[in-house]
């Protein structure tokens, strides 16, 4: 029984001197995993919302509506998606579709607009490379070749799609009226192809600014 007792006088003398510190460290612990789990449901709700907002942008492309109309609807949930959810994938995805669809109603310049700003927005490798190629070729329909040029020289690594990257630096320096330079990003979209790949359109440009320095 004394032993007892002074177990416990023991006890209440650690307690008066480390229970505070106790209690602390497990309000933490407990905040903490609160913290985690409000963050966790958080993000959760956050990608549902965004996935909902891309899905919204698809459906809307694939309605009966006349084509105005379903582009006017598509930039609607488009600007509401970046406005809620400006770092999620699926706003920078949205905004690609949104550029493609521009791209096929021939309006080069707002495809320039989403691509650059998807850029801006994208992570890490390989999406801005896949980017950057698109706008680029935006950039050359709406007749901003230099901006072109600009925009692959800040590709440091084209990865696997060099041979693409060099075949479009090429296509940007013949419009901008270099043609020294064309024909070197050509010869170097054949390279990286390899000698099993033939690629009878980019002979075809080669033989192309031949045929124009012979004349």
């Amino acid at each position: 029984m004394a032993e007892e007792d002074e177990q416990w006088e023991a006890f209440k003398r650690w307690w008066k001197q480390n229970g505070s510190s106790v209690l602390m460290g497990i309000a933490i612990v407990v905040l903490g995993i609160a913290g985690w789990q409000y963050w966790e449901a958080r993000e959760a709700s956050a990608r549902a919302e965004a996935r909902q907002g891309f899905d919204s942008v698809i459906s809307t492309l694939q309605s009966d509506k006349e084509t105005e109309e379903r582009l006017s609807t598509m930039e609607y949930a488009l600007d509401n998606l970046k406005d809620s959810q400006p770092d999620s994938p699926y706003t920078v995805f949205s905004a690609m579709v949104a550029a493609s669809v521009y791209m096929e109603e021939s309006r080069a310049e707002d495809a320039v607009e989403e691509l650059e700003w998807a850029l801006e927005q994208a992570g890490g490798q390989p999406l801005p490379r896949v980017i950057r190629l698109r706008l680029a070729r935006a950039q050359l329909a709406s007749g901003e070749a230099e901006g072109a040029i600009a925009t692959l020289e800040g590709l440091e690594d084209a990865g696997e799609f060099a041979p693409l990257f060099h075949e479009l630096r090429g296509d940007a320096h013949h419009a901008a009226g270099n043609e020294d330079a064309a024909r070197e990003a050509y010869q170097a979209a054949r390279e990286s192809h390899g000698e099993d790949v033939n690629d009878r359109l980019l002979e075809i440009k080669l033989s192309d600014l031949a045929v124009m320095e012979e004349g």
